[in-house]
């Protein structure tokens, strides 16, 4: 565990969440920190003065320190491109390259669990923190949910800490060993960067590749990829999903937890508020690991019954003239507009638009004047989806948003929804999809 950064200089790329926690954590421990971006000063607003307020350097505009200088490591913010060149240089000087998912769990020697996959991973998340909070441990929710887990270090009022980690966090990970490893599902998601599905696929394994036999792997029968993986992971696994043999079982619209012979119902789809089957997997999921954590059927059955729906994620937002506006921003891949499609009842217009990934858009056709009304396309999307589907009239091209949601008040009908759920990334032309299902919630209210 690292205590002590004292004498070790940290440069850090990007001025985004997970890069200034990362860098106010290296300043805690007595370390020195460089952050990098190339965005200019003006556009980064006010954290390069509240960094540099903080005793932290910043560059802006460029890299060239960063690439230029001698640090003994470099934190890499999720995402970022790396040029070639840099990479030959830092490897040539012995620099370390890490994430600041690998810095904080280097920094905490307490109990964490580690939450990924490719959709309901903040869900999870929020569920099994209750869960822990509920049986009086005491569980922060940090990571890509919107907190880094280096602003919350070093800890000491937390007994567990519920990591959400990106796919985009693994790339810089080495060593990091959860206690608790959950890996809801891989679907085809963010292959644009990582080339295929086994590589994406990989990088999710990564989080469970340290673990040992005190260690918990809890994963999806469901999911193909993971069941004909689970061999190769070296802590006990504890399994999820609508299979008869799952520890966790979702099966006719109920939750139930089978050990020893013993059966014990968790939930049944009536008594909490989150819709589809999705969310009973993704409460299968999280009952798996919290029941690894020490959590009590009782404390977990009561979270549930409380759960109300994560922000942006098939949120219902309200009724106007007896038309459904729900909002689900967060998803931003096929799949997620296809499960949001199916927990949302009746008929639908959809939103849908933004900038696309390496995806078919085609099953959208087969839902066309079945469980989709109308499907109005905005942003970048707009050209991929004019060339993969058909051709139909119930298929409407925009600008943006707000020209989206003035045609959909215009064509849903009495009893329908109005459903944003994007199936693509939100930047062409917002910051990220926070910003984006805001931007629909304010059109909503101004109705």
């Amino acid at each position: 565990m690292l205590t002590n950064l004292s004498g070790r200089k940290f440069g850090i790329l990007g001025v985004g969440k997970s890069g200034i926690g990362a860098a106010g954590l290296v300043k805690r421990l007595g370390g020195t920190a460089l952050i990098s971006d190339i965005k200019p000063r003006e556009k980064l607003g006010d954290a390069v003065a509240k960094l540099e307020a903080n005793g932290i350097e910043v560059e802006t505009g460029e890299h060239s320190r960063l690439v230029r200088e001698l640090f003994d490591t470099i934190v890499i913010s999720p995402g970022a491109t790396l040029k070639p060149d840099w990479l030959q240089t830092w490897q040539q000087r012995g620099i370390g390259l890490w994430s600041e998912l690998e810095l904080a769990s280097l920094c905490y020697d307490g109990k964490w669990i580690g939450v990924t996959g490719s959709n309901g991973k903040t869900t999870t998340v929020t569920l099994l923190t209750a869960m822990l909070n509920a049986s009086g441990i005491r569980a922060q929710s940090v990571g890509n949910i919107g907190t880094a887990w280096s602003d919350c270090l070093p800890a000491r009022d937390v007994d567990v800490f519920v990591v959400e980690v990106s796919s985009f966090q693994m790339e810089m990970t080495h060593s990091a060993r959860p206690d608790i490893c959950v890996i809801l599902n891989i679907l085809e998601n963010h292959l644009d960067r990582h080339g295929d599905i086994e590589t994406y696929g990989n990088l999710k394994l990564k989080l469970a590749a340290n673990q040992n036999s005190r260690n918990f792997f809890v994963y999806n029968t469901d999911d193909v990829f993971l069941a004909n993986r689970c061999g190769q992971v070296q802590s006990a696994p504890i399994s999820f999903g609508s299979s008869d043999s799952a520890d966790i079982l979702v099966k006719d619209g109920a939750l139930t937890r089978i050990e020893g012979g013993e059966t014990v119902r968790l939930l049944h789809e009536t008594e909490w508020s989150l819709e589809g089957k999705h969310n009973l997997l993704n409460a299968a999921a999280a009952a798996a690991a919290a029941k690894c954590a020490g959590a009590t059927d009782v404390a977990i059955h009561s979270a549930l019954v409380n759960a109300k729906p994560v922000e942006h994620r098939i949120e219902f937002v309200s009724d106007v003239n007896s038309i459904r506006y729900i909002n689900d921003s967060k998803s931003t891949n096929l799949t997620a507009t296809l499960t949001a499609i199916e927990a949302v009842r009746g008929t639908i217009t959809l939103l849908f638009g933004g900038r696309p990934k390496h995806e078919n858009f085609a099953p959208l056709s087969q839902l066309l004047g079945n469980r989709l009304g109308h499907l109005i396309v905005f942003g970048e999307a707009r050209a991929k989806v004019n060339s993969e589907l058909v051709q139909n009239e119930r298929i409407h091209y925009c600008e943006n948003l707000d020209e989206s949601f003035r045609l959909a008040n215009q064509i849903t009908h009495s009893g329908q929804a109005v459903l944003l759920s994007p199936g693509c990334a939100s930047y062409d032309q917002y910051s990220n999809y926070e910003q984006r299902g805001e931007h629909f919630k304010t059109l909503v209210k101004q109705l």
